[in-house]
């Protein structure tokens, strides 16, 4: 997937919204990057963590310090396509605020010893993650569905990428990310005009075009439709079936959302397939149901997680099989689409209560060109898809007959 179109390599994007309630200010600067263009397992996680840890002006402890007093909340990390910083405020401290974002994106250090820290913390949680039972599995099925893209891998890459990982390399991908540039947002109770002044002179260095990202390799997935790993955990197995759907910004993502409701991604228990898993058929201890879990510039994909007894396990995938099929040859039952509906539009506005919710919600706008962060948008939309409509998405993208599987099985003595 290429992102060499004028808008996407416009090098930075601002919005400024008044959030009237409690007198705060959230400010963000997401930067693309992330992990689907790192050229070091890790390196977006590690290098978004540093942007904390000391700038030209502070050090790490002078930042904690001085955040603390002001009752400031500073967060810097890497996730899978950004580099972020987010600083929120007392609203009477916006201009500080601000002035902290810009240091703290513009100004790192990235000094060594820092990253010496960072580089353990992140291979703890590795290892932690890695104990958990079904993580084995999880990190397997993605691997299935998204080789030989960096999707596949964890976001925290291993310990001997982090090992080898140096502050030159951070610093080589900070760069990069500035140059392809992102989105500057300011939310809450604050003098609009002031704010875009102020974010105008601040980063006046990033104004105008950027570079384009570079072209990578679209996920691909292995060709193995099972897989079977081991996993932990004493007596339970853990099912993944899926297959790669839409990405973010795909006309068709409103009405998978239905069908994901539909299937079970709505609340509690809801839905088909927990249903017939769970409640009718007691085949899991739990189960979840995603159609486009982690869509942004990459694909996000169909995931149907069932936690289960490794006796029951081929009869749990059969029902996730047979419940696929079932949706695209009868279709969805009227009442199931205002159901799906009216649980979509009514959990948007709890969305979009604070600061800090429409500050997430402008970004998201702004990286992916969507109007997501208009309240009368979304409902406009939800309430446009038709019956047919949606089960027409549901044919084009809900494939059964192309599901990947990962098994998660315990060790055979406990099994």
């Amino acid at each position: 997937m290429t992102m060499a179109s004028s808008e996407s390599i416009r090098r930075l994007s601002t919005r400024v919204r008044r959030v009237p309630g409690v007198p705060i200010v959230a400010a963000r600067l997401w930067l693309w990057g992330g992990l689907r263009l790192e050229r070091i397992p890790g390196q977006s996680l590690v290098t978004g963590r540093m942007l904390a840890e000391g700038t030209r002006e502070r050090d790490w402890n002078r930042i904690a310090v001085e955040a603390e007093d002001r009752g400031m909340l500073i967060q810097t990390f890497g996730t899978h396509e950004n580099l972020c910083v987010a600083v929120e405020a007392l609203a009477s401290d916006w201009r500080r605020a601000l002035g902290w974002l810009a240091e703290l994106a513009l100004e790192p250090a990235f000094p060594e010893d820092r990253l010496d820290w960072i580089r353990e913390q992140v291979s703890a949680e590795l290892e932690s993650l890695m104990d958990q039972p079904e993580a084995p599995a999880s990190r397997a099925f993605l691997e299935q569905l998204y080789h030989p893209h960096a999707f596949a891998r964890p976001l925290q890459g291993d310990r001997s990428s982090l090992g080898a990982m140096t502050p030159d390399d951070c610093a080589a991908f900070h760069r990069d990310a500035l140059g392809w540039g992102g989105t500057l947002v300011v939310t809450g109770q604050i003098d609009e005009a002031a704010a875009e002044q102020c974010l105008d002179e601040l980063f006046s260095g990033l104004a105008g075009v950027g570079t384009a990202p570079p072209e990578i390799a679209p996920p691909r997935g292995l060709d193995e439709p099972h897989r079977e790993v081991a996993a932990g955990g004493a007596d339970q197995a853990h099912l993944f079936a899926g297959h790669l759907t839409v990405p973010r910004d795909h006309p068709d993502l409103p009405a998978l959302e239905v069908v994901g409701v539909v299937l079970g991604a709505g609340a509690g228990m809801s839905g088909r397939l927990p249903e017939r898993i769970r409640e009718r058929e007691g085949l899991a201890y739990s189960s979840d149901v995603a159609v486009a879990a982690g869509s942004g510039r990459e694909p996000g994909r169909l995931t149907a997680y069932a936690g289960t007894s490794p006796a029951t396990l081929e009869q749990a995938e059969q029902a996730v099989r047979e419940e696929l099929v079932r949706l695209l040859e009868d279709g969805i039952e009227p009442a199931e689409l205002e159901d799906a509906r009216a649980y979509l539009i009514g959990r948007d506005p709890f969305r979009r209560e604070t600061a800090r919710q429409w500050a997430n919600l402008l970004a998201e706008a702004e990286l992916y060109g969507l109007p997501t962060d208009n309240p009368e948008w979304v409902v406009e939309t939800l309430e446009a898809l038709t019956l047919e409509g949606v089960e027409a998405a549901a044919r084009r993208w809900i494939r059964p007959d192309e599901l990947r599987v990962t098994v998660g099985l315990p060790p055979p003595e406990s099994s």
